[in-house]
C-alpha cells in the first residue's frame, strides 16, 4: 500500500495559473516519482472544497489545513481576499499561514514552505497597498529565519521548485530551518566609488550655499540622497537584510540616472541570483550612455552583460558583449579594461570547452596585468590557466598556478578569488585521490561562498563533493549533492549548471542500475546541450543508446 502524503497550497486570487501548475505537477510526480517511491501525493486546496461546501467556507480549509503533510504559500503582487470574519488576518491566505504555522510550532507539521514570484523594480519602487503588504511579509520572513522561502521567475522555476520540495519530503531530506537569504558582499571598488560620489556632492553643496544656488542646491540634495540609499543598500545587503536591501534597490533604479549607482544594483541583483532585474538595469545603463559614446562605462556595462548571457547559456550574445568590450579598450588604449575582456573572452572559452582559444586570452589578459601590476587580474588568470592545465592532465603545473593565485588573493584580502583557489586546489586534490584534503578544501571554499551568497560557487562545488564522494563510493552523498547543484543552477536559470549535473545524476542511476531514472536524466541533459549546442550531445546520445540496449537485454531475458 502506497504511503499517502497530502500537500495544501495557499495563494491569493492573482495565481490562478499557479494553482493549476501546482496539481499538474502533482500529477506528474505521482505517475512518475510516486510510482518509483511507492508515494501517493494529495493536492488540497480551497478548490477541493468547492464539491462540498458552496458559498466557500474558510472552516472546511482550516480542516485540510489541519491534515496536510506540507504546506505551500505562494504569493506575487497580491495579499489576498479580505477576512471580516478571521481577525487579527487580513485576509483568508493570511489566516491559512499562520494556521499551518502555528501547527508546526506546536508539533512540527506540516512542513511550510513559502514561495514569492518575483516582482520587476519599478513595481516594488512604486507598490499598491496589496504588493506593500507582501513585501512586509517577506522581510518579516527573513527576520526570523524559521521558514523556508524561495523565489521563482517563471513556469519552469515555479514546477522545480514544488517538485523539488515534494520529492525532497517524501525522502526525508527537507532542510529544517534554512533561510534562503544571507548576507551579499558587493564589490568594494564599486561601493568606493559610491562613498566618493558621496563626498563630492556634500562639497558641492556647501558650494552652492555659500553661492545662495538655492536651485543646483536642491538638485545635489536629490542626488546625495540617492547615493546615501545605495550606500544604506549595500550595507544592509551585507548584514543579511536583504528584503530590505531590495527594496531600497527597487526605488533607486526606477529613479536614479547615476551609472556607478545602477552598477551598484546589478551587482546585487546578480549576486541574489534576479538576473531578469540585472538586465534591466544593465539595459537601462545603456539607455543613458549616449549610442555614439564610446566610454569605458560602456565597455563596462558590456563586459557585465556578457557575464548575465553566460550565466544563461547564451553564448553568442555573450561573445558579442565582450567583443564590442574588447573594441571599445581599443580605441581607448584602456589596458585594464583589455586585460578584463581578455579574461571574459576566456571564460567564455573555457566554458564551450575551447581550450585553444581559452588559453590564448587568459594569456593576453595575463601580460597585460602583468605590466599594470593588476594583482586581481594576476590572481584571476593564474587561476584560470591552472584549470587548462588541470583539464590537459598537467598536475603539478595546475598546482603551481593554483597556488600563485591563492597566494596573491590571500594578500589582497579578496574572499571570492580565495575562494576559487580552494576550489581548484580541490579538484586537483580529488584527481591525485587525497579526499580527505580536497573535502576540506572544498568545505573551505562552500563557506565563503555561501558568506557572499554567491550561488553559482556554492552550485558548482556542491557537484565538485559530488564527484568527490562517488570516487570515495558514498553514493548517497554524491545524489544529495548533484540535486543541491540542480536546485541552484534551475533557480539561476543557468543550462550548461543544470546539463552537467543531469548527466552526472544519470551516470549514478545508471550505476545503481535504474536505467529508468537514469534515461530520464539523460534525456534532461541532452535537451540542455542541445539548445547549448554543446559538442556533449554526441556522448548523451551514445549512453541512451547503450541504455536502450540493456533495457532490450533486460526484457529479452526476462522473457527467456
Amino acid at each position: 500500500m502506497k504511503r499517502k502524503i497530502t500537500l495544501f497550497i495557499a495563494s491569493p486570487g492573482d495565481l490562478a495559473h499557479e494553482r493549476n501548475l501546482f496539481r499538474k505537477t502533482i500529477e506528474e510526480l505521482n505517475t512518475g516519482f510516486g510510482d518509483g517511491a511507492n508515494v501517493e501525493f494529495e493536492a488540497l486546496g480551497w478548490e477541493s472544497t468547492l464539491a462540498l461546501v458552496r458559498p466557500r467556507a474558510q472552516s472546511v480549509i482550516n480542516e485540510n489545513i489541519d491534515r496536510c503533510d506540507v504546506f505551500f504559500l505562494v504569493m506575487h503582487r497580491r495579499w489576498g481576499q479580505d477576512a471580516p470574519d478571521a481577525k487579527p488576518y487580513n485576509s483568508y491566505t493570511e489566516e491559512e499561514f499562520h494556521r499551518a504555522f502555528e501547527r508546526w510550532k506546536k508539533s512540527g507539521k506540516p512542513e511550510v514552505v513559502v514561495l514569492f514570484k518575483r516582482v520587476d523594480p519599478a513595481s516594488e519602487a512604486d507598490p499598491g497597498p496589496e504588493l506593500k503588504k507582501v513585501m512586509a511579509f517577506r522581510r518579516q520572513l527573513e527576520d526570523e529565519k524559521c521558514v523556508l522561502y524561495h523565489y521563482f521567475d517563471n513556469d519552469h522555476t515555479f514546477s522545480n521548485e514544488i517538485r523539488d520540495h515534494i520529492k525532497a519530503f517524501a525522502k526525508g531530506q527537507l532542510p529544517q530551518g534554512e533561510q534562503g537569504s544571507k548576507a551579499v558582499l558587493l564589490p568594494l571598488d564599486a561601493l568606493k566609488k559610491i562613498q566618493a560620489a558621496k563626498k563630492l556632492t556634500e562639497q558641492k553643496i556647501q558650494e552652492a550655499n555659500v553661492a545662495r544656488d538655492a536651485e543646483k542646491k536642491s538638485q545635489i540634495q536629490v542626488s546625495a540622497l540617492q547615493l546615501q540609499i545605495a550606500i544604506d543598500a549595500a550595507n544592509l545587503s551585507k548584514e543579511g537584510n536583504i528584503e530590505f536591501a531590495r527594496q531600497k534597490f527597487a526605488a533607486l533604479v526606477t529613479e536614479t540616472l547615476d551609472l556607478k549607482i545602477l552598477s551598484l544594483a546589478n551587482e546585487f541583483y546578480t549576486r541574489t541570483g534576479d538576473i531578469d532585474s540585472a538586465f534591466l538595469v544593465l539595459n537601462k545603463c545603456l539607455n543613458i550612455i549616449s549610442p555614439e559614446e564610446k566610454s569605458a562605462t560602456r565597455a563596462e556595462v558590456y563586459n557585465d552583460l556578457g557575464k548575465l548571457y553566460l550565466i544563461r547559456g547564451e553564448f553568442e550574445q555573450a561573445k558579442e558583449m565582450h567583443r564590442d568590450s574588447l573594441d571599445i579598450c581599443k580605441v581607448l588604449d584602456d589596458k585594464e579594461g583589455m586585460a578584463r575582456s581578455y579574461g571574459n573572452l576566456g571564460n567564455l572559452y573555457s566554458t564551450r570547452g575551447d581550450i585553444k582559444h581559452a588559453e590564448e586570452m587568459y594569456l593576453k589578459s595575463l601580460d597585460i596585468d602583468k605590466t599594470l601590476d593588476r594583482k586581481k587580474g594576476l590572481a584571476a588568470n593564474n587561476g584560470n590557466l591552472g584549470n587548462l592545465y588541470y583539464i590537459r592532465g598537467n598536475l603539478e603545473q595546475a598546482e603551481v598556478m593554483y597556488l600563485k593565485s591563492l597566494s596573491i588573493a590571500e594578500k589582497l584580502e579578496d574572499k571570492e578569488y580565495i575562494a576559487n583557489s580552494y576550489a581548484s586546489l580541490g579538484n586537483l586534490y580529488t584527481s591525485q585521490r587525497d579526499f580527505e584534503q580536497a573535502e576540506e578544501v572544498y568545505q573551505k571554499a562552500i563557506t565563503i561562498y555561501k558568506m557572499l551568497n554567491h550561488k553559482q560557487g556554492i552550485a558548482h562545488n556542491y557537484g565538485n563533493l559530488g564527484t568527490l564522494y562517488w570516487s570515495q563510493g558514498d553514493l548517497e552523498q554524491v545524489e544529495e549533492m548533484y540535486q543541491k547543484a540542480i536546485t541552484i543552477y534551475k533557480a539561476l536559470g543557468c543550462k550548461d549548471g543544470m546539463a552537467f549535473n543531469y548527466e552526472k545524476l544519470g551516470n549514478l542511476y545508471q550505476c545503481r542500475g535504474d536505467f529508468e531514472l537514469a534515461e530520464k536524466m539523460f534525456k534532461k541533459s541532452l535537451n540542455f546541450f542541445r539548445e547549448l549546442q554543446f559538442p556533449e550531445t554526441e556522448s548523451i546520445n551514445r549512453k541512451l543508446e547503450n541504455l536502450k540496449s540493456i533495457k532490450e537485454f533486460q526484457l529479452e531475458f526476462q522473457e527467456k
